[in-house]
C-alpha cells in the first residue's frame, strides 16, 4: 500500500509526504520543498521533495502509488486549473499518473487529518485556525474518532484571527508569513501606556469576524489609529493583536468543548504555531489535554493529504500509535564523508566527536548539530539545530551577531530533559514540539537567562530518551557538566533561508557563519 500526499503550487510551503504499509508496518516520510530547493517558504511544485520521500521509503516509480492526494484552493475537480493569482504548473509527473488515482481533499480537512492521526487520542475535537483554505474557509471545527474518522461540525469564511494577525504583522512592518516575529515582539509592549487598535468582539460559533476592520483580498485594514513609528509603538500593537489572538482562541476552545463535549482538543492551521496562545488554552483547563502537531502550518498539509488517502480513500485502519516528527531523508555515512571532503577550513574529529562537542557547549561555544532524519514543520527539534549554553544572558546577542543575523527582540528556545521540566517551568506535561510557552519558575530565571524571554517565559521543548536519544544525551552531558538540564536550541539556518537539510547544507551554513563547530552524526568539524 503506497500513498503520496502533495501540497502543491501555487500555495506557499509546498511539499510532499509518502505513506507505505508492508506486512502491517506503516512507514512515513515528509519533506517541505524549501528544504531541498533552498527557497524559503517555497511555492514551487514539490518535485524534489516527492522524489526524496519516495527514495526514503523505497518507492521506485510514480505509477507505484495506489492513491495521490492533494489539497485544493477553489477547484477540487482539476488540479491543473486550481490556481490563485499564480498559475499552477501544468507539466509535471501528475500527467503520467492514472487520473483515477488522483484525489483532492479540503485544505482544512487535510490539516485535521495531519493533527489527529499524529496524536495519541482515540477521540478529539479539532480546531483548524488558518488564514484561508479551500473555498476561502478560515476557521473550522471537526470531531474525530479513531474508529469512525473525522467529521466537519462547522466552518466559516469570515475574516478570522489568522488574517487579522497577518494584517497587523504587515502593519508593524514585517513581511507576510512573519507572524512569529509579532508574537516575539508582543511582550515588549505589555507596559507601554498607549492604545492603538480596538478589535470588534464579533464571536459567533466558530467565527471570530474581523470583516469590519479588515479589507477582503488584501492585508489592508480600515481601522484608524495613531501613527505607529517607534519600537515601543510597534511592540504595543503586537501586544494588542496577541491579546486578541489569545481571546479568540479561548472562545474557539470553549465553543469546541460546548459543541463536542470531548476531553481532548487538537489544534492545527497557521495560528496553531502561536505557542503563547496555545499555552493560554491549555492553562484554561477547558480540555483535559491539548495536542498541536509540529507541522501545524502548511508544511503539514501533504502529510494530512496522505493520511486522508491512507485512512479514507484506501480505508486502512490506524495501526500506529503516533507519528514521529522526524520524517525527512536519511543520509548514510558515505554521503556525509563525501560532503565533508568537498570543503576545508576546519579540523575533523572522528573519534570521540560527541564528547568533544558536548564539552565545547559547556565551554560556551556555538555548535551546529545534525543527525538522523530532519524534523517536519518550521521549528528545529534537535536534529537540525544550533546549540548553545543558556547560562549567560549575552549568548542571545552573541548568536544573533555571529550566526542568526535576526532581530534582537526575538527569543531563543529552551530544550530540557523531560524529568526536570516541572522544576524549571510552570507546566505539568510534555511539550516536545515547542508549541507551548510556559512561565519560567522564579528561582530559575537568573540561571537560564539566554532562553528566558522578557516576560519570563520560554518556548519549551521537552526531550526524552525515547523521543530523541542523541539530543537527550547531549543535554544530559551539559547537565552533568553544569548542573543545568537545559540547552538553548535554535533552528540551523540564517535569517531568510530554510533550515538546513543535507550534510552539505549544514557545512555551507557552518562555514559562512561564525559557528564554532559542527557535529554531523559522529563527525565533528571544528573551525580553524
Amino acid at each position: 500500500m503506497k500513498v503520496l500526499g502533495l501540497h502543491k503550487d501555487p500555495w506557499h510551503n509546498t511539499g510532499a509526504s509518502v505513506i507505505t504499509e508492508e506486512n502491517g508496518v506503516v512507514s512515513f516520510s515528509n519533506l517541505a520543498e524549501e528544504r531541498v530547493d533552498r527557497k524559503k517558504d517555497s511555492r514551487r511544485f514539490p518535485l524534489l521533495s516527492t522524489m526524496a520521500c519516495m527514495k526514503e521509503l523505497g518507492v521506485e516509480n510514480f505509477s507505484d502509488f495506489d492513491a495521490v492526494v492533494m489539497d485544493y484552493i477553489i477547484d477540487k475537480n482539476d488540479y491543473r486549473s486550481d490556481s490563485n493569482k499564480i498559475t499552477s504548473s501544468q507539466y509535471n509527473f501528475l500527467n503520467d499518473i492514472d487520473p483515477a488515482k488522483i484525489h483532492s481533499v479540503n485544505h482544512h480537512l487535510a490539516h485535521a487529518y495531519s493533527v489527529f492521526y499524529s496524536s495519541k487520542f482515540e477521540k478529539s475535537a479539532i480546531l483548524i485556525v488558518d488564514g484561508r483554505g479551500s473555498d476561502r474557509e478560515t476557521q473550522s471545527l471537526f470531531i474525530a474518532d479513531k474508529e469512525e474518522g473525522i467529521r466537519l461540525i462547522e466552518s466559516t469564511d469570515k475574516i478570522g484571527i489568522g488574517l487579522l494577525y497577518a494584517a497587523v504583522t504587515i502593519k508593524i512592518g514585517f513581511a507576510i508569513l512573519q507572524e512569529g516575529k509579532t508574537m516575539g515582539l508582543a511582550p515588549y509592549g505589555q507596559h507601554v501606556n498607549k492604545k492603538f487598535l480596538t478589535f470588534p468582539k464579533e464571536y459567533k460559533g466558530v467565527a471570530t469576524d474581523y470583516g469590519s476592520i479588515c479589507i477582503e483580498n488584501s492585508y489592508d485594514m480600515t481601522i484608524e489609529h495613531p501613527p505607529i513609528v517607534t519600537f515601543e509603538d510597534k511592540a504595543r500593537v503586537a501586544f494588542e493583536v496577541q491579546e486578541e489572538c489569545e481571546a479568540a482562541m479561548l472562545h474557539l476552545a470553549q465553543y469546541a468543548k460546548d459543541k463536542t463535549g470531548l476531553d481532548n482538543l487538537c489544534i492545527s492551521g497557521g495560528v496553531a504555531l502561536n505557542s503563547v496562545a496555545n499555552y493560554k488554552v491549555l492553562q484554561a483547563g477547558i480540555f483535559k489535554d491539548v495536542f498541536i502537531n509540529p507541522a501545524a502550518s502548511d508544511t503539514g498539509i501533504s502529510l494530512g493529504a496522505a493520511l486522508y488517502g491512507f485512512h479514507t480513500i484506501l480505508n486502512q485502519p490506524k495501526k500506529y500509535t503516533e507519528i514521529s516528527p522526524y520524517l525527512g531523508p536519511t543520509y548514510d555515512d558515505a554521503e556525509i564523508k563525501k560532503a565533508i571532503k568537498k570543503y576545508s577550513g576546519f579540523k575533523l574529529v572522528d573519534h570521540g566527536a560527541f564528547e568533544v562537542a558536548a564539552k565545547m557547549i559547556a565551554d560556551n561555544k556555538i555548535l551546529g548539530f545534525v543527525h538522523g532524519r530532519s524534523e517536519m514543520g518550521p521549528r528545529a527539534l534537535g536534529n537540525r539545530s544550533i546549540i548553545m549554553s543558556p547560562l549567560k544572558a549575552e549568548n542571545k546577542d552573541i548568536l544573533n551577531a555571529r550566526v542568526k543575523f535576526r532581530e534582537e527582540f526575538r527569543p531563543f528556545a529552551p530544550s530540557i530533559l523531560r524529568e526536570y521540566a516541572e522544576d524549571y517551568y510552570v507546566i505539568d506535561r510534555e511539550s516536545p514540539y515547542m508549541l507551548f510557552v510556559p512561565l519560567v519558575k522564579e528561582d530559575k530565571k537568573d540561571i537560564i537567562k539566554a532562553v528566558t524571554h522578557v516576560d519570563g517565559t520560554g518556548r519549551l521543548q521537552t526531550v526524552t530518551k525515547e523521543f530523541n536519544g542523541k539530543y537527550y544525551d547531549l543535554i544530559e552531558s551539559f547537565y552533568k557538566a553544569t548542573g543545568v538540564p537545559v540547552l538553548l536550541n535554535t533552528s540551523f539556518n540564517v535569517a531568510g533561508e530554510p533550515i538546513v537539510e543535507s550534510p552539505e547544507d549544514a557545512i555551507k551554513c557552518f562555514l559562512k557563519t561564525d559557528i564554532d563547530a559542527l557535529l554531523i552524526e559522529d563527525y565533528l568539524l571544528i573551525k580553524e
